[in-house]
């Protein structure tokens, strides 16, 4: 009898009635939630078992997927090929809580809960213009006189540029000639003259090896260090969703 074996009284009994006592209604309560999850575990399992399908929607900034991405996606795409994905560039943060997207690739530190966050890298751009630009306008000696030339900026930057050289910190807060939500626009920009940009380096290397950029106060590191996370929502992910994010965070992790 399982209340000899417990050494507890589960029931009030009498002739005429059976009740449980306080005892024996947690456990009944303990028992019934016990096998509610192992309900849900075989499901889990189940479901695992299955064919991965179904369909991911992503949402990252361009340069991401050009620089980093490209790759990943293409080999997500033949590991799981009945898994489909809708992609979606925007320049802008996105909200996850209204926005349709089951995985987003968002900058921080601003990522509040319930969404969960995943570091994945860090970027950081230097200062770049074109030669042509200082044809027309002094070459810039020190971080303050940023202000008195024609800059562009990249919306997701924003307008306050922390410059480092060392030790030393300054932080300029610019008054934008252009502010632009791409990047390929402000690099565009850059290359026709019309300010100093903010780049990373990888999109402006092609450019500043052909002589079409130069690197602006090289002594001092752009200083915008911006860490970039892959965001999904709360609870646990669909099957889809969680491949997603394993093959995204396994690539970053065998990356030198």
């Amino acid at each position: 009898m399982l209340e000899e074996r417990m050494g507890v009284l589960l029931f009030y009994r009498d002739t005429r009635n059976v009740k449980l006592t306080d005892t024996g209604s947690v456990l009944i309560e303990r028992c019934e939630f016990i096998l509610d999850e192992s309900h849900k575990a075989y499901d889990f399992v189940a479901m695992n078992m299955q064919k991965p399908s179904g369909l991911v929607r992503v949402c990252m900034f361009r340069d991401l997927y050009e620089d980093h991405m490209r790759d990943m996606l293409v080999g997500f795409a033949a590991r799981w090929p009945d898994i489909r994905m809708d992609l979606t560039f925007a320049e802008y943060p996105v909200d996850m809580r209204i926005d349709p997207y089951d995985v987003a690739f968002l900058i921080g530190p601003s990522i509040a809960p319930p969404l969960v966050a995943r570091k994945l890298l860090t970027i950081e751009p230097f200062l770049y213009a074109s030669p042509e630009l200082f044809k027309h306008h002094p070459m810039p000696m020190e971080p303050k006189d940023l202000y008195r030339l024609p800059c562009i900026v990249l919306e997701r930057f924003g307008h306050r540029w922390p410059m480092h050289n060392g030790n030393r910190q300054v932080i300029v807060d610019i008054e934008p000639q252009y502010t632009f939500s791409s990047v390929e626009m402000c690099r565009d920009f850059a290359l026709a003259g019309h300010g100093i940009a903010l780049l990373r380096d990888r999109l402006a290397a092609p450019d500043e090896t052909a002589g079409r950029l130069v690197r602006v106060l090289p002594q001092w590191s752009g200083g915008l260090e911006h860490d970039v996370y892959l965001v999904t929502g709360p609870g646990q992910l669909p099957q889809r969703v969680r491949l997603f994010v394993d093959h995204i965070q396994a690539n970053y992790a065998s990356r030198p």
